[in-house]
């Protein structure tokens, strides 16, 4: 699952079939060959260079297929380690590319619906976050973001969306905080907000009923 969340990550911004066609070097375009596509061994066993022309593998991809595997092991329910895997191609596909893409929203929707759902949450999300989007007229976020607030919402439900919501609020100003203390973007920059909602929405899951009680009281 690892690999394949890699070949969407790298094929969807690009407009390239995801479900067809062979895995290739992008520097190259050499065919990549069973031995090069085993998950982590591959890249362990080729120091993460292509076997061909030798130009370096981005550590993402052993990220990401580490991160798949650790998911594998822990959700035993096979929609929450799907909703997992989907919110992990998300996230990275948006940090990289600023894409959000939408056939993976619906797909993660989808999945939402099987745990069932809540309207009150999917109001909460899309009025706050796409409040957002139009008062700014897209400048503060981009519209992916209110699709992924939507399903966000949709699944968790209220209040459990109020607490993902100021959590990826929070994670976005102290990630931003330190990017342009270390000078890797500009004040004026724009960063991803979707990693940030995503990351919000897996600490609620877990936690956001404690969360709830400590932050909010019974206010919410």
């Amino acid at each position: 699952m690892g690999s394949a969340g890699n070949a969407l990550i790298d094929r969807l911004p690009r407009n390239e079939s995801w479900f067809t066609g062979r895995s290739h070097c992008d520097k190259c375009k050499h065919e990549l060959g069973v031995w090069d596509l085993i998950p982590v061994f591959s890249f362990l066993f080729l120091h993460g260079k292509c076997r061909y022309c030798r130009t370096t593998i981005p550590y993402r991809n052993l990220i990401v297929e580490l991160i798949a595997g650790m998911g594998a092991i822990y959700f035993t329910n096979i929609i929450l380690f799907m909703i997992f895997w989907v919110t992990v191609v998300i996230t990275v596909m948006d940090w990289e590319t600023k894409t959000v893409s939408e056939i993976l929203i619906v797909f993660w929707g989808l999945l939402a619906l099987m745990q069932g759902f809540d309207l009150r949450g999917l109001i909460v999300g899309v009025l706050i976050i796409g409040g957002i989007w139009v008062i700014s007229k897209g400048k503060a976020m981009g519209f992916g973001d209110v699709e992924i607030a939507l399903v966000m919402g949709l699944a968790l439900g209220f209040p459990k969306i109020v607490t993902a919501l100021w959590l990826a609020f929070v994670l976005g100003a102290i990630m931003g905080l330190l990017l342009i203390i270390r000078r890797k973007v500009k004040a004026k920059s724009v960063i991803a907000f979707g990693p940030f909602l995503i990351m919000g929405y897996w600490i609620a899951f877990f936690w956001g009923d404690r969360l709830i009680k400590y932050l909010f009281g019974g206010y919410v």
